[in-house]
């Protein structure tokens, strides 16, 4: 950057600022002639000459005119949106964005205004005969609200504004589902889903345990594979976590509960000695190929309704999870690391320690006070298979209580 002192001109504005680069235009700005006036310089210079390292274009307003909002958030669509764990109803979200007169608008006209507009509109609208929930309108403001963050933090765009920034949604917020299940409810579920239809009967119950056991999410179940459960030693690697983005670790290896590890080896050892294991395959394998999410959706709609059970979700089998950990004594660090919730609390340099820690508890509260190890040296069994059998009627009692309680 070259700074010019101009002593022909006024003293208000006597320090030029000039950025030459290869390519692009010369840019000018003036400043004041004092000590905060040639910070604002520097400011500027560095701020300028970092949206043409990013995004090839000075921070200008004739800019951002030849684009529109429809841009950025096609630009969203493909390079973040499929890194995110919620990427398809986020893809629903923007894709809908798209088609409003909003999108069309050019990022240089675009007000706080709009954001105002946007929510009044959503919140006025019905779906299927009911009016939009204020949640549902603050989930579409989060998103669209990350685009224009993007945008600006990312894409150099620090001129823009962010019309969804800070926009107040009454009822949007604190409006958290606390549904968890009832006495009996777990049991009717289980009765439910031997009406399934084919491997139906054993994957929904699967993914249900798995879910109440282990407080994974659907998407996490369904993109589990047999290479991803260490049956040794208790564990289950998640590849692959909505919250990825946000953590900034890829995926979190989680304990496998006794009951878990029980509904694990169940389901591979007629695998196993059919001769048709694969490790790399999905744990919903079907002949044609793995069980889809939707697939198991329409099952579950079918397994509620023979259940007679209302107001329940898949989602709401994580309290369950939450609550059976908070039971168990487990620190917040330790109940975010299974959950898959942010934490500051948890480094990776002691992940090991707290899985040991977490399945320890786990252990005690699933097994009258024992580890596993306690467990199965006060039964003394013969064989590895007497072990199991033994575990397998102490939490069969176990669940039948709770559920007559």
């Amino acid at each position: 950057m070259t700074i010019v002192i101009l002593n022909d001109k006024p003293r208000k504005l006597p320090v030029r600022a000039i950025i030459r680069r290869k390519g692009h235009p010369t840019l000018m700005q003036h400043f004041p002639d004092t000590k905060q006036g040639w910070k604002d310089a520097e400011h500027w210079e560095a701020e300028q000459l970092r949206s043409i390292r990013i995004t090839g274009l000075p921070l200008t307003i004739d800019d951002l005119k030849k684009h529109t909002v429809k841009d950025i958030v096609d630009r969203y669509l493909k390079e973040v949106t499929p890194t995110k764990g919620s990427s398809k109803s986020e893809t629903t979200v923007l894709k809908k964005f798209l088609k409003t007169d909003l999108a069309k608008k050019s990022l240089a006209f675009v007000t706080k205004q709009d954001g105002y507009g946007y929510r009044n509109k959503r919140l006025k609208e019905t779906w299927r005969g009911e009016q939009i929930e204020p949640s549902t309108v603050r989930r579409e403001v989060n998103s669209l609200q990350r685009v224009f963050e993007v945008a600006r933090e990312e894409w150099g765009m620090t001129n823009l504004i962010n019309p969804f920034r800070a926009l107040t949604i009454k009822g949007g917020e604190g409006n958290s589902r606390e549904r968890i299940l009832k006495d009996g409810e777990l049991r009717r579920l289980d009765l439910a889903c031997a009406k399934c239809h084919g491997l139906n009967q054993v994957y929904v119950p699967l993914a249900i345990y798995l879910a109440v056991e282990t407080g994974m999410r659907l998407q996490e179940i369904f993109n589990l594979t047999w290479d991803d459960i260490d049956l040794d030693n208790r564990r289950i690697r998640i590849t692959k976590s909505k919250t990825d983005y946000k953590s900034r670790r890829k995926g979190r290896t989680i304990v496998m509960s006794v009951n878990a590890y029980a509904l694990a080896i169940t389901h591979v050892t007629p695998l196993i000695a059919s001769g048709k294991f694969d490790k790399s395959a999905s744990i919903f394998m079907k002949e044609d190929g793995p069980m889809t999410k939707d697939a198991f959706k329409q099952a579950w709609v079918h397994v509620l309704a023979n259940a007679k059970i209302d107001d329940l979700t898949f989602h709401d089998l994580r309290h369950d999870a939450g609550t059976r950990f908070d039971n168990a004594g487990l620190t917040k660090a330790e109940h975010d690391l299974m959950m898959g919730h942010k934490s500051r609390d948890m480094t990776s340099r002691y992940i090991h320690a707290h899985l040991n820690s977490i399945q320890d508890k786990l252990d005690r509260y699933d097994l009258d006070g024992m580890t596993w190890k306690e467990f199965l040296a006060s039964r003394k069994p013969k064989t590895a298979e007497e072990a199991f059998a033994n575990f397998k009627r102490i939490v069969e009692k176990q669940r039948t209580a709770s559920e007559t309680a």
